[in-house]
């Protein structure tokens, strides 16, 4: 295209009015009737007055406007035909932009191709799902003035970081981690991923602890409940035994108590009385005792215990 530019020249034009004379004309007009209080005389005189200047105000409003058009007429007639010479610079433009954008997208078509399969290269297939392409895709890939070395060394730089935070996410021995994994894929926030953790391993330590407590508190109450019952047979025993030897102390009182009728009864009258008594002496004491029965002609019966 020949260097031709529009060039715009425009040549002084003067435009000029009796501004002062009018203005001066005005202030007497205004100076003539300050003060007058109009009477049913003059009334007449200023009303031809008012009529009077909105004539010539009317006359100078068409006057200016009939000027501003014959003034502005050059002007419109240059505007219209800078309008269409304006629309016609984009012919040309959108002829050469049009090829210009072709060979962009062209070139941005076979950039993303290009991308595309260094991705591939350098991203395993099993990191694919948490570092998608469209996801990581650098909003300055696709310039010319970004070369691929720089596209390689930014994707594997996101791989060695996302492998690594996976390595984190994994070694927190949780049975969440697989949750949290997912997590971590939709968003690439380790920190929302290892807070997940963290909240529900503090959730269930504590519910842990709250089971540890019931457990230990069961096991206080069937301690208790097992010292009770031991404490219970433990009475229930002794009374038992209590029982017995009441039991065998009366079966040995009646014993005690029983006699030999017939073989009392030669020695036994009519008020003869049968009562016990416990005697506590040597064997010889013992002996002089019965002695003494058998002089009184008591029958008795000696039943050692």
């Amino acid at each position: 295209m020949n260097n031709i530019v529009a060039v715009i020249t425009q040549e002084s034009a003067k435009i000029s009015c009796n501004f002062d004379q009018v203005e001066q004309a005005i202030k007497g007009t205004l100076a003539e009737f300050e003060g007058v209080v109009f009477t049913e005389d003059s009334k007449t005189y200023a009303k031809k007055q008012v009529a009077s200047l909105r004539k010539q105000k009317k006359e100078f409003q068409e006057n200016l406007r009939d000027a501003k058009n014959q003034y502005m007429a050059p002007w419109n007639e240059v505007e219209t035909r800078a309008k269409n010479l304006i629309a016609l610079y984009d012919e040309p433009i959108n002829f050469i932009n049009g090829q210009v954008q072709a060979f962009e997208e062209k070139r941005i078509r076979e950039k993303k191709e290009e991308i595309e399969a260094v991705y591939n290269e350098l991203v395993p297939e099993d990191l694919q799902d948490y570092i998608p392409l469209e996801c990581i895709y650098g909003a300055k890939w696709d310039n010319a003035t970004t070369n691929m070395k720089t596209v390689k060394k930014e994707i594997s730089e996101i791989v060695t970081k996302t492998q690594g935070e996976i390595s984190v996410i994994s070694s927190m021995g949780s049975d969440k981690v697989q949750a949290a994994l997912a997590l971590y894929m939709a968003n690439r926030n380790l920190a929302a991923a290892v807070k997940y953790i963290s909240d529900y391993e503090a959730k269930k330590k504590e519910i842990l602890a709250q089971q540890e407590r019931r457990e230990a508190e069961r096991a206080e109450a069937l301690r208790r409940e097992e010292i009770e019952k031991i404490r219970r047979e433990e009475r229930a025993r002794i009374a038992e035994e209590e029982r017995i030897r009441n039991e065998a102390k009366r079966e040995a009182v009646e014993e005690i108590k029983t006699v030999d009728e017939a073989a009392a009864a030669p020695l036994t009258e009519k008020h003869s009385m049968k009562v016990l008594y416990v005697v506590v002496g040597t064997m010889e004491e013992l002996q002089e005792v019965e002695m003494a029965f058998n002089s009184w002609g008591l029958y008795y019966e000696r039943k050692d215990v």
